[in-house]
């Protein structure tokens, strides 16, 4: 018998696991026991080799030589596992006391031994039989089973139609977001690849689509969704419109002639001169730093030539873009600038295949 060093039930020696609590039982030791004759305490000589060992008394010699000339068995010094394909008889496998005659078993669910339905574990294996049925092996309520039709009715996600892929600072590609066919909102609320930029604001965007078009609206969020020019392609400028040159945000204000006083006498300013208007630099919400006036002929914006210049400005182009007049419009152009012109969104805007679109400090690409 072999007694369980956890719960202290006797087992028969054939046993692996504990009937009572299903613990790894000891094993005797599996090496094979050897029929071949025991080496004298002074050694065998090995053959074509000389030995000066003490001579064997001719009695044990006799009966070593007979032993070696004996046949020798060959044993498997692999334990036998029991055939899972044959039911292994109740009889041979369980105590006198725990085998009563008419005993009903059932296969074991692992390795399919037959084990009495009043053991909890298997003998063979050490599987607990009871663990699936009730599961009380940890504690856990039985598992609530779903229906086909409940599973084929839950809600599903909407499949992505779009993504925003993220250009790094060094122009590969980071992690991208998707974008569903619905309406698909973006902000630091959204959390994600959002969270931790501190010019957005906690919702920010939202983006869908109108037929085959990608929309996009700017949710009068605080610093805005800006969107990337094609180069030499004029983009009209309105009074108040925002644009971006590098780190340099910009606005253009048209020249509005000032209404009179209430007595009606006129305000006193110097000559117009034919101006376009002005672009001031955007410090603050409504702060305004430098301001350029822009003359008939138009002006030039780059961090080396131009008429205005931010040479400390390392993602402005040495020319970047022009605002110039035709035909009675101001229009904003991008001359082939390396990091782009970007055009604030005044309400909504499409977003065409590939465009490049700047929200907070994060600037992705469309594809669809």
């Amino acid at each position: 018998m072999i007694v369980c060093s956890r719960c202290s039930k006797e087992n028969q020696d054939h046993y692996k696991f504990c009937l009572g609590c299903g613990a790894e039982l000891p094993r005797q030791s599996s090496k094979p026991r050897s029929f071949s004759a025991p080496t004298p305490p002074g050694g065998t000589p090995s053959q074509g080799r000389t030995t000066n060992a003490p001579q064997v008394p001719q009695a044990q010699a006799g009966r070593a030589e007979a032993l070696a000339s004996a046949p020798q068995l060959e044993l498997d010094p692999a334990p036998v596992e029991p055939a899972r394909a044959k039911p292994v008889a109740v009889e041979d496998l369980l105590p006198p006391e725990l085998a009563p005659l008419g005993e009903e078993t059932s296969p074991c669910p692992h390795c399919g031994s037959q084990v009495p339905e009043n053991f909890r574990f298997c003998h063979v294996c050490g599987d607990d039989l009871h663990a699936e049925a009730s599961g009380e092996a940890f504690g856990d309520a039985p598992a609530e089973r779903v229906s086909a039709p409940a599973v084929a009715d839950a809600p599903q996600p909407a499949a992505a139609r779009a993504r925003l892929v993220l250009i790094q600072p060094d122009g590969s590609e980071g992690e991208s977001f998707p974008l569903s066919g619905g309406r698909t909102l973006i902000g630091r609320g959204t959390g994600g690849i959002f969270a931790n930029d501190a010019y957005l604001s906690p919702e920010h965007a939202e983006f869908r689509f109108e037929g085959d078009q990608l929309v996009v609206k700017d949710m009068e969020s605080l610093n805005g969704v800006y969107i990337r020019i094609e180069p030499e392609v004029p983009i009209e400028l309105f009074d108040g419109s925002i644009f971006r040159v590098g780190q340099e945000i910009l606005r253009f204000e048209a020249p509005v002639a000032p209404d009179p006083a209430a007595d009606g006498t006129q305000y006193m300013g110097s000559p117009h001169r034919g101006y376009l208007g002005r672009i001031a630099l955007m410090i603050g919400r409504e702060s305004t730093g430098n301001s350029y006036p822009i003359p008939p002929q138009g002006i030039h914006l780059g961090r080396e030539r131009g008429d205005v210049v931010f040479p400390e400005d390392g993602y402005v182009s040495g020319l970047h873009c022009r605002v110039n007049s035709e035909v009675g419009h101001v229009f904003l152009t991008d001359v082939g600038s390396s990091n782009g012109t970007f055009v604030r969104v005044s309400n909504e805007s499409y977003v065409p295949q590939g465009t490049f679109v700047l929200i907070g400090q994060q600037l992705f690409r469309a594809e669809y």
